[in-house]
């Protein structure tokens, strides 16, 4: 079910790291043993994770860890898992190096006996087939689709990726405004470029006009004659394809340009850091979310106790990162995982948690997402396609805050088909078991 999203952070960070070398998996000879069960005793299910906890991009990718061991700890809390704590026993830190993910991937296999990895976040996730070969329970966010086929990897919302659901809530969010005059700026990277190209065609399916795109910005590059552009051009709407800089970057050239009137569409920023530090520049900036919002626990109070459960979780066991979205994605991970572990029974397998995780029809995450299905999930986009909005504006006492934008009651969900054009006016309903439905 994963499509984009809030996760379309997740190819502009690619587009930041890519000035990094790509390294190829080494050779090897792993093999997938059904009775095998590393890493558990009976006390005990050690599992690890693989990281970017160090170098000039860990932030983007650190913070996944965190999110697992407030699940695993709130877990243990709670009694485990038929009679054994779950234990997060190694990370491993690649370095953001391509090399480095497939070795430490094989390392926490061959030498640390782990379990699962759980809590997998890395713009460079070479050790994917590493793992899917050894029939390693595997959990994390998806970047691209390395993710997607192997029955044993689990990306949080789905492991299959669709550009092209992204176009119709875009579509949306420019109804929704009224605007006459939509502009794409993406990076010269396909992680970046793919996103805004498929938001295209869709937005003239929908009718909506572009005028004006470019899908080539120099990474950190001067954005003032796109601006000068967009605004002869009547924009007023910008979506942005670019990572926190470049939208940063693009906003303040908006502002010394005098183009202040346009509402933003940015796919990385939903963060209290973020906001706190770019409050001027993000005024009237739009977000998507594949998750329930942080914000609906203090909008509609009891309504989501997932939600509630998260952040009372967060707050105790890992309150850096409490706001995080790939905290949050740790957190899915984790639930994911200690799904199927208490599903296989009280003598898992690897294979059996697998298969268990493999006929969930509806995860939510205790609700946190709409609907997984995970018979399908490896290789199909689920339909209809659902997201959250959010918009920056200003609370009391003129602090800036998200809110929640375009719920209709407690039904916070935006959707439509996955595979054909519908009315922009009427999105579709929610899928049956969708959180505030």
């Amino acid at each position: 079910m994963a499509r984009w999203g809030s996760r379309a952070r997740r190819w502009l960070i690619v587009s930041a790291a890519l000035v990094l070398s790509s390294c190829a998996n080494a050779p090897d000879r792993a093999t997938v043993t059904k009775g095998a069960a590393p890493g558990l005793t009976s006390t005990e299910v050690s599992v690890g994770a693989l990281a970017t906890m160090s170098g000039a991009i860990a932030a983007d990718f650190a913070p996944i860890v965190s999110g697992v061991r407030a699940y695993l700890d709130w877990t243990n809390a709670h009694g485990g898992v038929n009679g054994r704590q779950v234990v997060l026993t190694k990370v491993a830190d690649d370095g953001g190096s391509p090399s480095n993910n497939a070795v430490q991937a094989r390392t926490l296999v061959q030498q640390d006996h782990v379990f699962a990895v759980v809590g997998v976040a890395t713009a460079f996730f070479t050790g994917a087939t590493y793992l899917a070969r050894t029939g390693t329970p595997t959990f994390g966010y998806a970047l691209e689709n390395e993710w997607a086929g192997p029955a044993n990897l689990f990306a949080a919302y789905g492991s299959e990726i669709d550009f092209s659901t992204l176009g119709p809530q875009i579509a949306y969010l420019a109804h929704q405004v009224h605007a006459r005059s939509v502009a794409l700026m993406a990076y010269n990277v396909p992680q970046s470029a793919g996103v805004c190209s498929a938001t295209q065609g869709a937005l003239r399916r929908y009718g909506i006009p572009v005028g004006y795109e470019d899908l080539s910005v120099p990474y950190g590059g001067d954005v003032s004659s796109d601006v000068l552009r967009m605004k002869a051009a009547g924009v007023d709407l910008v979506v942005s394809c670019m990572d926190v800089t470049g939208n940063v970057q693009l906003s303040r050239t908006m502002i010394q340009n005098a183009m202040t009137g346009a509402s933003q569409l940015w796919l990385d920023g939903y963060n209290s850091s973020t906001l706190a530090a770019y409050a001027p520049l993000m005024r009237n900036t739009y977000f998507v979310v594949q998750h329930v919002p942080f914000e609906a626990a203090a909008e509609m109070p009891g309504t989501f106790p997932g939600l509630s459960t998260y952040l009372a979780a967060m707050r105790r066991y890992a309150p850096r990162d409490i706001r995080s979205e790939v905290a949050m994605d740790g957190w899915l991970s984790a639930a994911t995982f200690v799904a199927g572990l208490r599903a296989a029974g009280p003598h898992p397998t690897q294979a059996s948690v697998v298969a268990a995780i493999n006929r969930l029809h509806s995860f939510t995450g205790d609700g946190l997402m709409t609907p997984v299905d995970w018979r399908v999930a490896h290789t199909v986009t689920s339909s209809p396609a659902c997201e959250a909005f959010v918009r920056t504006t200003t609370g009391p006492g003129g602090r800036a805050e998200f809110k929640i934008a375009f719920a209709r009651g407690s039904n916070i969900w935006v959707c439509f088909p996955a595979t054909r054009t519908s009315h922009l006016g009427r999105p579709v309903a929610p899928p049956t078991g969708s959180p505030g439905t």
